[in-house]
């Protein structure tokens, strides 16, 4: 195997990792073989965490089956473009396979909120944002969906919501062999920094307003002067930026929300389909790898899934969930091994 060196051999090594720490977090192993149980051990958790409504939200339940049938397509043509066997088909179809394991994460995230008896949200930061009332501040957490990046220093215990009970560790590197337990170290990194751009976003934003506001402040000075009589000064330089205080630089990074798994796939989508178009084809240094980065997109596909499913099956009831998904597979024909034509029969077990 060469060294790895090339911006994009690093960049893909890095977020196939963060990949495998999502999964882990999920409960899935490196290598297949229990997946459907560990399904199956997801859905109870979300049971455990969420009981039933007592009574059922006034949701419409037609807008919320279309988002479940969005999701659904999505997640069976993801599905069918990771069983590629050849490798440049692979690394191909991941970058189509990461921009495919945003929406159904985000058709998932949608149907949820519909279920809830709330409108459909109509943009991505706007269904990004309600992420915390779904999963975060709610009394129960189920790892992936519930962790969150917060404001606050990286490895600080308080910088992050439902997280693994103890400082996050910093030093661990976003290419160490995920295992058990430094998969929430490697995972709390993909959301800092994701949650950090975020950052970087709204501290510009607010240089550039200071900035402007202060070029303000200065011209209403001059109309007040002229009112007056006074004779113009010379008009200054304004800068395009302004320096911003510590108080307001600390102001702005709390009021940035929290950053959970469904942002760092959409920023993979971004890197993706525009930053670095070539990371999935160009950037994977050996043969193979690509397959297992598939093969968590899937997990983690199927993970987004099974969790909401429950989730709207816990409050609408277990036929709000059963008869849409069977009329699904009716027209489409799933494979019984993958995506809803798998998760069904459980679905009907433990709802």
């Amino acid at each position: 195997m060469s060294p790895v060196s090339d911006d994009l051999q690093q960049s893909f090594r890095t977020h196939a990792n963060y990949l495998r720490a999502f999964a882990r977090l999920g409960g899935f192993e490196c290598w297949p073989g229990r997946d459907p149980q560990i399904v199956e051990q997801l859905a109870q958790k979300v049971i455990a965490a969420f009981p039933k409504a007592a009574t059922p939200p006034a949701a419409d339940r037609d807008d919320m089956a279309k988002c479940l049938n969005r999701a659904w397509g999505t997640e069976l043509l993801l599905n069918l473009g990771s069983r590629f066997e050849e490798d440049e088909l692979v690394r191909l179809s991941n970058s189509w396979g990461s921009v495919q394991t945003y929406y159904v994460g985000y058709a998932a995230t949608q149907a949820l909120i519909v279920a809830e008896g709330r409108a459909r949200p109509t943009t991505h930061p706007r269904t990004q944002d309600q992420i915390g009332t779904l999963w975060i501040s709610r009394q129960g957490s189920v790892a992936p969906f519930s962790f969150a990046a917060l404001p606050g220093s990286a490895s600080d215990l308080r910088a992050y919501a439902n997280g693994p009970g103890r400082p996050i560790d910093m030093s661990v590197h976003p290419w160490k062999a995920c295992d058990s337990n430094n998969c929430w170290d490697i995972a709390a990194t993909a959301l800092r920094t994701t949650r950090d751009d975020a950052v970087k976003k709204r501290l510009t934003d607010l240089r550039v307003r200071k900035a402007r506001d202060n070029k303000k402040v200065w011209e209403d000075e001059e109309r007040r002067r002229a009112s007056q009589g006074k004779r113009a000064r010379k008009k200054p330089q304004f800068p395009s930026t302004a320096n911003l205080t510590a108080s307001e630089r600390t102001t702005a990074e709390s009021k940035v929300r929290p950053f959970t798994m469904l942002d760092y796939l959409f920023r993979l989508r971004i890197k993706a389909n525009y930053e670095e178009a070539r990371m999935f084809t160009e950037g994977p240094d050996s043969d193979g790898i690509s397959s297992l980065v598939a093969l968590d997109m899937s997990r983690i596909a199927s993970a987004i899934m099974i969790a909401h499913e429950v989730r709207i099956g816990q409050l609408l009831g277990k036929h709000a969930v059963i008869d849409v998904a069977e009329r699904w597979t009716k027209t489409n024909s799933p494979p019984s091994r993958m995506g809803i034509g798998m998760r069904l029969p459980m679905l009907k077990n433990v709802l």
